[in-house]
């Protein structure tokens, strides 16, 4: 792909992305987070908060974090791999009345095009999102995808599972259980290595749009995008540090002159008492 198609692509998606989040922000109200009364005070002490501000700062961060994070994920998952790099995201309406609505593709997010071949892409977000479980599972799907595939009912010869961050050496021994190599205990996986691929980080990003620049471009276009709303962003910081002012004032009557928390009224008034 060329430099210039992936900026821009990443940078509108990225500006999407973060119109969106800046809406979430705007429509948040201080009463909907809440302090864990039991897991607060540890919290401040295994932090070294001084303050009720520095509390509310952190459980803020964590607060939109999640949020954040799904969000993000679906910006690579459904705008940027489609809409930038031309791959067809198996959503409900790509897998209908096709082979993709067996069982076995259930973890194959989407087809990539690239040099007149098309590969089958199971995408994770990082190199804790495969468990055991789930790793002896996979590799039995791809088995069954690449018996299909010996069979002749497909024309995929390959399955790509990938991270979009991090590098394959620091992966989980997960990603290698899918491939069928298993160290120590017998998990009863096939071998899988000549069909299934595992690419983490700027491997990823290289293979995926044929540059080793990849990454870096799109690092480009999500700056572009920060760039382009800077304005907006300045606003969701202030409309930030209100919405953690008003979540403050409310426990505002249990902190004394000193700046002391009453956690055991915070307790009552949280949970009755």
């Amino acid at each position: 792909m060329e430099r210039a198609a992936v900026v821009d692509g990443v940078k509108g998606q990225a500006e999407w992305w973060l119109d969106e989040r800046l809406k979430k922000i705007k429509q948040e109200k201080h009463d909907t987070m809440e302090v864990n009364p039991f897991m607060a005070p540890l919290i401040s002490a295994l932090h070294g908060h001084t303050n009720f501000i520095e509390l509310a700062d952190f459980l803020l961060g964590g607060h939109f974090a999640i949020g954040h994070a799904t969000g993000f994920g679906k910006l690579i998952d459904e705008k940027i791999l489609p809409r930038v790099f031309g791959t067809t995201k198996l959503d409900k309406a790509n897998r209908r009345d096709s082979i993709f609505q067996r069982s076995c593709f259930d973890n194959i997010d989407h087809v990539v095009h690239k040099n007149g071949q098309d590969t089958l892409l199971s995408l994770k977000a990082s190199k804790w999102t495969i468990q055991l479980g789930q790793a002896v599972e996979l590799n039995k799907s791809f088995k069954d995808i690449r018996d299909l595939f010996q069979a002749h009912e497909h024309g995929y010869d390959e399955v790509v599972i990938a991270t979009f961050y991090g590098t394959a050496d620091k992966l989980t021994d997960k990603y290698r259980l899918v491939q069928g190599i298993s160290f120590g205990a017998n998990h009863d996986v096939h071998d899988l290595q000549d069909y299934v691929t595992v690419l983490a980080g700027q491997q990823f990003w290289s293979w995926l749009g044929d540059h080793d620049d990849t990454q870096l471009w799109v690092m480009e276009g999500i700056q572009g995008a920060i760039e382009a709303k800077r304005e907006e962003l300045r606003e969701a910081q202030s409309l930030l540090t209100e919405f953690r002012n008003s979540f403050a004032r409310r426990y505002a009557e249990f902190i004394d002159a000193n700046g002391v928390i009453d956690w055991a009224e915070i307790l009552k008034a949280t949970n009755g008492g």
